[in-house]
């Protein structure tokens, strides 16, 4: 059996990917509950807490429509404990 660099690199895990999906998956969530662009780079993800850098307006939308958002992110598997 012949091993090639391509099956070999195929079974490595690629560090940070999971988490890049899970931003991208959020704030993807995010813009379409609240109608602005959210850029994955403004979502902190972590151990089920979701942390969002926006102004005070926007977040203050955010709690508003929580439950909607909570809804819309787990139906993609990502489960959130609480958002900050």
């Amino acid at each position: 059996m012949e091993l090639k660099l391509s099956d070999i690199i195929a079974r490595l895990k690629v560090p940070g990917l999971k988490e890049s999906n899970e931003r991208h998956v959020i704030a993807k969530a995010l813009s379409e509950s609240l109608g602005i662009l959210i850029a994955p780079k403004q979502i902190m993800f972590k151990e089920g807490i979701l942390s969002v850098a926006v102004p005070p307006v926007v977040k203050s939308a955010l709690h508003i429509k929580q439950t909607e958002i909570l809804e819309r992110i787990a139906r993609e598997g990502i489960t959130v404990q609480s958002i900050r």
